[in-house]
């Protein structure tokens, strides 16, 4: 079975269609969880060795194993799945999402979270500091 296939496969099973939203494969394609590995070239190894299957016992099997077995292989299949479906725009459109926007703002007044107390919780917790390691 060719790495397409298999990936559509994958993908349907982790996103099926729901009441009105679609299933993986009704509204992405193979070529375009290519697009987001191009932004996540770090996972493009373990992608590709989650797609070494024949699906013979079937998609699900083959999650279970690479999720007890070979975590990373699991975590970018599914993460360029979930990434992938969430930015397709006709899934934007039914969730009610419309993407980041650019708001304009003057950067010389007070933003509106400085003064209405939503920052409260952080200035009553106080500082913290995590070292970077290695520097």
């Amino acid at each position: 079975m060719q790495k397409e296939a298999v990936f559509l496969s994958l993908a349907d099973f982790l996103i099926p269609a729901h009441k009105r939203m679609p299933k993986f494969s009704d509204v992405c394609s193979f070529a375009d969880a290519q697009a987001a590995l191009d932004f996540r070239v770090d996972l493009k190894d373990a992608f590709d060795k989650s797609l070494q299957t024949d699906l013979a016992n079937g998609a699900e099997a083959h999650l279970e194993n690479i999720n007890q077995n070979d975590k990373p292989a699991f975590s970018a299949v599914t993460t360029i799945a979930i990434t992938t479906y969430y930015m397709n725009p006709r899934v934007r459109e039914l969730i009610g999402y419309p993407g980041q926007e650019n708001v304009q703002y003057d950067p010389k007044e007070t933003q509106v979270y400085v003064t209405d107390g939503s920052l409260g919780h952080v200035v009553a917790r106080g500082r913290k500091y995590r070292p970077t390691p290695g520097l």
